[in-house]
């Protein structure tokens, strides 16, 4: 069972929304693959860890109980899902770990790190705490607690949160020089700081951006031709998107979206018959 949820009044330019995931395999395992992705996020476990085989290096390894996963170019990690797993995620805006944590985002691009290492006791301490409470509210209600503290002392909302925002948003659709521009800063000056507080060069994260767009708009809408996905996420032709997911996924659209559905199979139900309900359901990403 999957629970999302928007953080409160004063936390939305620094989280995007939290997760809490709840599910027992136990038959044979189930792979979920991770592709690429925009946001970075702190995931807490609460029950078994996950078995995360990493590609390019063939290494099969466990993850932690508090885990800082950095912004994905590529489809780095499998996850080996069979057991009994309860987490709670954090999900942040692109550069909202940076503003909160002063963390170098260009260092956790495509990296996972164990959270007390990087973050001290701040993790192992909410690691415990989540780990008392009984419900998801009570969770949210902790979290978001524990980061408005945080935020009173954050670094400036500027104008390169405000252009990683609005390229999120905008499902990469957005012109770089106008945002550049819009910031007040030269195109080097942007790259240069986007990279920094983002972790990734304004264009490749655009096209994540429209990579994520184009997935979960397929996936919610089941209906819609792959063309007309691609063309209402702004690839020129169907091979041009084709390509960018063959880069992001290792796989084809329609190969990436059935392997997906084996492991969100029940949420992407839930997902579609309630499409018009107005409830949250995390919008700009579906699969986590």
């Amino acid at each position: 069972m999957d629970r999302i949820c928007r953080p409160a009044a004063g936390l939305e330019k620094f989280v995007r929304f939290y997760v809490q995931r709840v599910m027992k395999i136990a038959g044979p395992a189930m792979v979920q693959p991770v592709t690429a992705r925009a946001m970075p996020l702190m995931l807490f476990a609460l029950g078994d860890s996950y078995r995360a085989f990493v590609n390019r290096q063939r290494l099969l390894k466990k993850s932690n109980m508090v885990t800082l996963v950095g912004p994905q170019t590529y489809r780095r990690v499998d996850l080996h899902l069979q057991g009994t797993y309860e987490d709670f995620g954090i999900f942040f805006q692109p550069d909202g770990l940076y503003r909160l944590f002063s963390i170098p985002m260009h260092e956790l691009i495509d990296e996972d790190y164990e959270g007390h290492a990087v973050l001290g006791a701040f993790t192992s301490q909410v690691h415990q705490r989540l780990g008392e409470c009984e419900s998801f509210e009570e969770r949210m209600a902790l979290i978001d607690e524990l980061l408005l503290q945080r935020a009173s002392g954050s670094r400036d909302y500027d104008g390169i949160s405000d252009a990683a925002h609005r390229m999120l948003l905008g499902g990469g659709r957005v012109a770089i020089a106008a945002l550049a521009d819009r910031a007040g800063l030269s195109l080097r000056q942007f790259e240069r700081r986007f990279i920094e507080r983002v972790g990734m060069r304004p264009k490749l994260f655009a096209r994540i951006a429209r990579f994520e767009a184009a997935l979960n708009g397929k996936a919610r809408f089941a209906a819609k031709s792959w063309t007309d996905v691609a063309h209402q996420c702004g690839y020129y032709d169907q091979m041009h998107m084709v390509h960018d997911f063959g880069e992001f996924t290792g796989e084809t659209p329609k190969e990436t979206l059935v392997h997906l559905e084996r492991v969100f199979g029940e949420r992407l139900v839930r997902l579609r018959s309630a499409e018009n309900s107005g409830a949250f359901d995390g919008r700009s990403w579906v699969f986590f």
